[in-house]
C-alpha cells in the first residue's frame, strides 16, 4: 500500500470508518499474529494478543502522531 492511500485510510478511520481501518490493519494480520505467536508461543494467545492490539489500535488512533510507519506503530503496540 502506497503512503497516499495509507493517509486517506487514515484519515477516514480517524473520522470513525471500520471498513477504512480493516483495510488499514489487513495488509499486516498475518505477520502480526506471527509475531504475538513468537512472543506468547499460544495461538489462542497470540488470537486474543492480536484482537487486542486492534481494540487498542483503534481507541487510540488519534494518538498515533504519524512520526513512524503505521505498522511500526501496531508492532509496538502488540509487543506493550
Amino acid at each position: 500500500m502506497d503512503a497516499g492511500a495509507e493517509a486517506e485510510l487514515l484519515s477516514a478511520a480517524r473520522a470513525g470508518d471500520g471498513d477504512a481501518f480493516r483495510k488499514l490493519v489487513s495488509p499486516h494480520a498475518r505477520a502480526l499474529h506471527l509475531h504475538c505467536y513468537r512472543m506468547l508461543g499460544s495461538l489462542h494467545d497470540a488470537e486474543d494478543a492480536l484482537q487486542e492490539t486492534y481494540v487498542r489500535a483503534w481507541r487510540n488512533l488519534a494518538q498515533f502522531g504519524e512520526r513512524s510507519p503505521f505498522v511500526r506503530w501496531l508492532y509496538r503496540i502488540a509487543t506493550n
